[in-house]
């Protein structure tokens, strides 16, 4: 007793429950073997057994292997970086360079003809694109502008009154709502940054015949009138950070340079001189146009 230890209880407990175990089931199979027709269910149950195990082992075996090597062969999924969503709005800018037609009115029964210099507009604009339709991207918008031309010169009957004596200038302000088709070259590559434009607008121009007049002689013109009028584009879209320009700049994100050219007419204008002769012009000009467009 004293040469030895004490032994666990806890190890003596699951001895005993094995024993009991052990000793149930060589029991109940001596019982079993004991009838024919037990020992035969026995043996087929624990063959199938035996089967079963051995076929879920085989399968992990082969499975394993296949899965790790699958699991090599995947390469990781990158996530697509996400673009900045833009909608059809936009705002920008348009100015362009003048060249107007000559207009007239009358003077005590005479008739005066007013050439001038280049001229110049600048316009606000906001508008919507509603993306691509087929080929083309309808978009429209609503301009107003201001515009401006200095008089080169009058005359009379084709006689010319000497630039330095002629004075006054022509001012407008313009609004209209204009529509346009954009026409992508490509969907992506160099030509993708290219966009040509077609399209123009419609609405109204007041025209300002302000202060003109011979020097030395008086002001003959000083009137306004608003008419309808209409405008004519066609030109080219080109997007600045497509073609590298200002790329790291956030300001010009979705910006596009516009370039083209516009034709600007508007009839029936009717004036009444200083001398209280009354007449009536047209307005005509052609013109090279640019502006931006920043959509959101």
């Amino acid at each position: 007793m004293g040469g030895r230890g004490k032994r666990n209880p806890a190890l003596l407990l699951c001895h005993a429950a094995f024993v009991i175990v052990v000793g149930g089931w060589n029991a109940a199979k001596s019982s079993l073997l004991a009838k024919p027709e037990a020992h035969e269910l026995l043996v087929a149950r624990k063959s199938g057994f035996a089967m079963k195990i051995s076929a879920l082992v085989l399968t992990a075996l082969i499975s394993s292997p296949s899965s790790l090597l699958a699991a090599d062969l995947v390469a990781p999924v990158e996530q697509p970086a996400v673009a900045r969503s833009v909608s059809g709005f936009y705002i920008g800018s348009l100015s362009s360079v003048n060249f107007l037609d000559d207009t007239s009115f009358g003077v005590g029964g005479t008739t005066v003809e007013t050439d001038y210099d280049v001229g110049f507009y600048s316009a606000l604009r906001a508008g919507y694109d509603f993306g691509a339709y087929g080929f083309v991207s309808p978009r429209v918008e609503l301009e107003l502008g201001y515009g401006t031309a200095s008089v080169d010169e009058h005359s009379i009957a084709g006689v010319g009154l000497g630039g330095i004596n002629s004075f006054g200038d022509a001012r407008s302000i313009q609004g209209y709502v204009n529509g346009y088709l954009d026409i992508p070259l490509a969907a992506d590559g160099a030509l993708s940054a290219i966009t040509p434009y077609v399209g123009g607008g419609a609405g109204f121009m007041n025209l300002d015949l302000r202060k003109q007049g011979v020097a030395g002689v008086a002001t003959l013109m000083d009137d306004s009138d608003t008419a309808f009028a209409y405008h004519l584009d066609a030109g080219v879209g080109i997007n600045l950070q497509a073609i590298g320009l200002f790329s790291d700049v956030s300001l010009f994100d979705n910006t596009t340079l516009d370039i083209g050219y516009r034709f600007t007419a508007a009839d029936n204008f009717d004036f009444t001189s200083q001398a209280g002769t009354s007449s009536s012009t047209d307005f005509r000009s052609n013109a090279v146009t640019f502006g931006f467009r920043k959509s959101f």
